[in-house]
């Protein structure tokens, strides 16, 4: 017997029933029930709902645990090439709610500093970055003494409110940022990584190398690392049809 056109294969409609469940009633880290559970509640067989799973994992909504079962993940933080905007704005832009946690603050030479990107002694700043209370990416700022020592950024109470926003700062205290350049790459987390982020090993991570300028002055070179799955860098290509 054929279908009607507008027939919509159980799996699919699994699939959105799930996404559904997970909106109203599932945080991240929580677990769904088991595959068996899932094709007595809908009646169908195990390999439908192991497809409705997989459109859930494609979708960045849950991730499979050998073992021990399919969990919630952590919605992708998306982010648009050519538009310069912290973490704290991208965040709130989506719904969510940025925060930190201040895990060192020092000054170092300029020896340690070129390493970052900065050819002078500098403040470095490393923080835990949250999404709802959730840790989501490591990042590592150093910015030139020339530019904290003009600016309010040595106060460290301000630096460690759960709501402080480093671009904000810098525009406060009278640093416009104009441009930035921005550098992507892949790698397994290391071990004190994995731990601040509360995952896993083996697990891959994101690393945005960034340097944000005012004209042509540094004002600060930033090492952001993201969990792999949560992090996804969107953009539009256009074809060259001269070449």
């Amino acid at each position: 017997m054929q279908q009607p056109k507008n027939h919509i294969p159980h799996y699919i409609r699994i699939a959105n029933q799930l996404k559904a469940d997970i909106a109203m009633h599932y945080r991240s880290g929580d677990v769904l029930p088991s595959e068996s559970s899932l094709c007595s509640q809908f009646g169908v067989s195990r390999g439908t709902v192991v497809k409705a799973i997989d459109i859930l994992q494609r979708e960045g909504l849950a991730r499979r645990k050998q073992g021990l079962g399919t969990f919630i993940s952590r919605p992708s933080l998306h982010r648009k090439p050519g538009f310069l905007a912290s973490f704290s704005e991208t965040v709130r832009d989506q719904g969510m709610q940025p925060s930190h946690q201040l895990i060192e603050y020092k000054i170092i030479d300029r020896a340690t500093a070129v390493a970052y990107g900065c050819d002078e002694s500098a403040l470095l700043i490393k923080r835990i970055r949250l999404v709802d209370g959730v840790p989501w990416a490591l990042h590592f700022s150093v910015l030139p003494l020339s530019v904290v020592q003009s600016s309010a950024l040595l106060d460290i109470d301000n630096i460690r409110s759960a709501d402080f926003s480093l671009y904000q700062a810098l525009e406060a205290a009278g640093f416009a940022i104009h441009y930035a350049t921005e550098a992507v790459n892949s790698r397994l987390a290391s071990k004190e990584e994995a731990k601040l982020l509360k995952t896993e090993q083996p697990v891959a991570v994101m690393v945005v190398h960034r340097n944000s300028f005012a004209n042509d002055h540094l004002l600060e070179s930033s090492e952001a690392i993201y969990l792999g799955d949560y992090y996804t860098y969107d953009c539009q290509l256009v074809r060259d049809h001269n070449l």
